[in-house]
C-alpha cells in the first residue's frame, strides 16, 4: 500500500474520534488527501481492479456508516447530547457530499 493510501486509511479511522477538534482536523486532512492526484489515481486503480485487499473508493466511503450509527443511538438523551449528535451528523453529511463530488470528478 502506498504512503498516500496508508495516510487516507489512517485518516478514515480517526474520523470516528469522539473529540470534535480532532475530528475537524481529520476532516481537513481527509479533504486534502482527496485533492491529491496521486491518492485519487491509486483509488481509481484499486477500484477498477476490484481486489478486495486494497483500499478503494468503496472502502473509503465506509466512513459514512458513522452517520448511521449516530442515527440509531438512543433518542432519549440529554439536550446537550442531542445537540452534539446533530452537529456531528451535519459534519459527516457535509463530508459525504464532498467525498461523492471528488469521486465523481475522478472518473
Amino acid at each position: 500500500m502506498s504512503l498516500a493510501l496508508h495516510n487516507l486509511l489512517m485518516c478514515c479511522r480517526r474520523l470516528e474520534n469522539e473529540r470534535a477538534t480532532e475530528r475537524r482536523n481529520e476532516i481537513e486532512n481527509f479533504k486534502r488527501l482527496l485533492r491529491d492526484p496521486e491518492t485519487v489515481l491509486q483509488l481509481d486503480r484499486n477500484s477498477d481492479s476490484r481486489r478486495g485487499n486494497q483500499l478503494n473508493w468503496d472502502a473509503v466511503f465506509s466512513f459514512q456508516k458513522e452517520m448511521e450509527n449516530l442515527r440509531l443511538t438512543k433518542p432519549n438523551a440529554s439536550a446537550s447530547t442531542q445537540t452534539s449528535k446533530q452537529k456531528r451528523m451535519q459534519e459527516i453529511g457535509s463530508l459525504v457530499k464532498y467525498f461523492i463530488r471528488r469521486a465523481n470528478r475522478s472518473k
